[in-house]
């Protein structure tokens, strides 16, 4: 048994990017932030830092979850197509959402990642794997943070411990701005750049009640610790889900670790640095197609399956050269899972952002990813956008309005009694 804290985890983490949906524009501080003293977060977010957990239970909740969601995402969405998600991406865009969420939203958030563990254990895992993919060694690995705020709705009436929080914790960019269609694209320039051009949009356009955009952007690069000599790269046949077949690149190589369950085979091949590796799971029943197979695949099926790893093998491996895309709305995967309440105004509780419970909720949880494998490596992103829109009560507590003077404008210096002008000018330059 070991235990971690927040900078000290050991875990299964792969290729991603995510976005996490509430919206915004221009960089702000701590110093210009205000914040509504009453609204306050169930969990003590000052103590992250200090939480410590057991990282071989985590580990193993945390490769629950990711099968689960998976298989959950096939039923959903599969069909016959490529799927690729982000479990990483997911849970850490997510994660931010429940560092504000209180009473049953924060438990169902909890519990879709580690159920019955602490919601400071699971801030802190997540923590702790954001660092180390950031940490990691002789790949490009990296993951970032950003949220935009509708100042518009919200005003300032965002909790400054939560945004104190998800900065320090998460090293999240904070932007604070009315919405518009700049924002939109504001969003999708940083994706664009933090995916390393992998994915180029997330969102289309705000509704008008979007009151928070937080985005989780994660994205991998990484070069085989052995790469395929041009020898071992040749065309071949790839059969289809149907039956049919079409030309592909193959990499042929041997490895020396072979999995083998009554379920399936598989091999695994190391990236430089040997952080990070390419893991196949092959399923042992040639007429079920791949999709079918995940359906069904769970998280005890996969822990039986990497405890059968043989290493007295010398591992003749074969597959093709592919690039995948894959996209999808991730609410009834997750309603179906069991995180219900933060998609009801009746019922979300994400008071510890701002507000009163059901003032904001979820309303969109989008999934993006891409993939490209060859001869050299992988290249991988992805991105999850979380929306969080105002329910209906918000909108009417405060209605607000700006003046910004950020063009020419008139200016005055009167006398209070009689508001008579004693100076009076323009400012047409600074």
């Amino acid at each position: 048994m070991k235990i971690c804290n927040a900078k000290d985890i050991k875990t299964v983490a792969g290729t991603m990017a995510a976005v996490l949906l509430l919206g915004g524009c221009s960089v702000i501080t701590e110093n210009n932030v205000k914040s509504d003293p009453d609204v306050k977060t169930e969990i003590d977010l000052e103590d992250v830092d200090k939480t410590t957990y057991d990282s071989e239970v985590m580990d193993e909740l945390y490769r629950k979850y990711c099968f689960d969601i998976f298989s959950q995402t096939i039923r959903d969405y599969g069909s016959d197509s490529n799927v690729m998600i982000s479990p990483a991406s997911i849970m850490m865009a997510l994660d931010m959402v429940s560092a504000g969420a209180k009473n049953d939203s924060l438990k169902q958030l909890t519990d879709l990642f580690a159920a019955g563990q602490e919601p400071l254990s699971q801030q802190a895992y997540a923590a702790a794997l954001m660092d180390k993919i950031n940490g990691a060694k002789e790949v490009e690995f990296s993951c970032a943070n950003a949220v935009w705020s509708n100042k518009t709705i919200l005003g300032d009436k965002v909790n400054l411990d939560y945004i104190e929080y998800i900065q320090d914790t998460f090293s999240a960019e904070y932007n604070l701005s009315k919405f518009s269609g700049k924002t939109t694209g504001e969003i999708n320039r940083w994706v664009d750049e933090h995916t390393d051009h992998m994915i180029e949009e997330v969102i289309e356009s705000l509704d008008s009640d979007t009151v928070m955009v937080l985005v989780n952007a994660i994205a991998f690069d990484a070069k085989w610790s052995e790469p395929y000599e041009e020898y071992q790269v040749r065309e071949s046949d790839f059969t289809r889900f149907d039956g049919s077949t079409q030309k592909a690149d193959f990499l042929y190589g041997t490895e020396n670790t072979y999995y083998e369950t009554d379920k399936a085979t598989g091999f695994i091949k190391y990236y430089k640095g040997g952080q990070y590796a390419f893991l196949t799971i092959l399923p042992a029943d040639e007429s079920v197609s791949t999709n079918e197979f995940a359906k069904s695949f769970s998280a005890e099926d996969y822990e039986k399956f990497i405890r059968s790893a043989a290493y007295d093998y010398d591992v003749i491996t074969e597959m093709p050269v592919f690039e995948s895309e894959f996209n999808c709305m991730m609410n009834d995967t997750l309603i179906n899972l069991g995180v219900k309440d933060v998609f009801d105004p009746g019922s979300a509780d994400l008071s510890g952002i701002s507000g009163n419970p059901g003032d904001i909720y979820v309303s969109k949880v989008i999934h993006k990813t891409f993939i490209r494998v060859d001869a050299n490596g992988t290249k991988a992103a992805a991105v999850t956008a979380v929306t969080l829109d105002a329910g209906c009560a918000m909108p009417e507590e405060k209605e607000y309005r700006y003046v910004e003077c950020d063009r020419p404008f008139v200016y005055a210096i009167v006398d209070v009694e009689t508001m008579a002008p004693v100076f009076i000018g323009t400012v047409n330059e600074v």
